[in-house]
């Protein structure tokens, strides 16, 4: 086996591992559509052979199949390669696809199953979980008179300009450039409507009754995701809704985490902000990518104690997905580390949520302008121990 490593969030274009063929992994309980178009595109555009499958099929229906099918304009093999089905269609296909000596990438997004395939395919004890980015290195693995190759879940062109959310190339002048930004973060705002509006409806009814039933919500991210937990829980205030939030921006972690990761692994961080969580209460936990670990503890933690959990997430079907009773789910991300269109994403869908909120429990104007007047109480002369 040769390994080629892949730094946390950046990743190497699959052309890299000189592929002459490609099986392409869609995730069915959350089949992010238009990513997979953007591999397919990939896949052609390389001008190699390929075949798609359908992992998961028991977590979807035959009716899911065919809308995935009709939206990324390929028939695809169902299957469900963590129980072993699915796995003789897929064996028959790959012969009838290519050829002895072909290196064939397999590909997908993060948790679509590339791992357990190739696992169940040679016979390997490999590291698997639903924790995004478990394989961070291109591995190649014999199979037969094959070379299946593991990928990482984002494929992206390292050859544009800057490893940046939004690409930037062909625009002229600076107004083009500050135009698409803008354009895009909208198109990943609008793009989330209908994958966001069913649990945001779900999370208000809860919320509502919960807060009126005397308890409280908390509100929980880091980096990227702890602006816009720390945003919710300004607006929350501001409507007079009883929360809290906690972030990993403190102390020795500071804003810095957004790049390093610092903190995000810290079990000591999720049981304190479980400690400060009651049965009935409402904690909501952000993570784009659904795998920061203090974030999904924290929610597994709360959901333990009694608490009602949601996440707001890109990427449901990970631990932070599997730890929430309410899923919010963003698609902002059709292509690679697109980070700043889901953070708008994010700040969209809180402000939906909470002004929702606001107008169903019947706040007015005067008493949310009540709630955001400064409340000065007496305190001690300066210099007085």
């Amino acid at each position: 086996m040769s390994s080629s490593r892949v730094l946390k969030k950046v990743s190497t274009p699959f052309e890299r591992v000189r592929p002459t063929g490609a099986i392409v992994m869609i995730n069915m309980v959350d089949p992010q559509t238009s990513t997979m178009r953007v591999f397919l595109n990939a896949v052609a555009e390389a001008g190699i052979r390929s075949f798609c499958v359908a992992n998961k099929m028991d977590l979807s229906t035959e009716d899911d199949l065919h809308r995935v099918e009709e939206a990324v304009g390929e028939r695809a093999v169902p299957a469900a390669v963590g129980r072993g089905v699915g796995l003789d269609l897929i064996e028959r296909k790959i012969e009838g696809t290519f050829s002895p000596g072909d290196r064939i990438a397999v590909l997908g997004v993060f948790n679509s199953g590339k791992t357990s395939l190739i696992s169940r395919l040679t016979g390997k004890d490999l590291a698997i979980s639903n924790l995004p980015g478990t394989t961070l290195e291109f591995e190649t693995h014999e199979y037969g008179p094959y070379v299946l190759i593991d990928t990482v879940g984002q494929v992206i062109d390292i050859s544009k300009p800057m490893m940046v959310s939004v690409d930037l190339s062909g625009c002229a002048t600076r107004r083009e450039k500050l135009a698409r930004v803008l354009r895009q973060d909208a198109e990943g705002i609008l793009a989330s409507l209908e994958t966001a509006l069913p649990g945001l409806e779900a999370v208000v009814e809860a919320i509502q009754r919960q807060v009126a039933s005397g308890h409280k919500v908390v509100v929980t991210g880091a980096g990227a995701s702890a602006l816009v937990a720390m945003e919710m829980a300004g607006q929350g205030t501001e409507t007079g809704i009883p929360i809290l939030v906690f972030t990993n921006n403190f102390a020795d972690a500071q804003p810095v985490t957004f790049c390093k990761g610092v903190g995000e692994q810290e079990g000591g961080l999720s049981r304190y902000i479980a400690s400060a969580v009651n049965p009935g209460d409402v904690v909501i936990g952000i993570s784009a990518s659904g795998g920061t670990g203090f974030v999904y503890d924290a929610l597994a933690r709360a959901r333990d104690k009694g608490a009602v959990t949601v996440a707001i997430t890109e990427n449901p079907d990970t631990p932070l997905g599997a730890a929430a009773d309410h899923v919010i789910k963003s698609n902002a991300k059709p292509e690679g580390p697109s980070s700043s269109k889901i953070q708008a994403a994010h700040l969209a869908i809180a402000h939906a949520l909470l002004i929702t909120l606001a107008d169903e429990r019947g706040l007015t104007a005067d008493e949310s302008i009540g709630l955001m007047l400064p409340e000065p109480v007496a305190t001690k002369k300066m210099g007085i121990k």
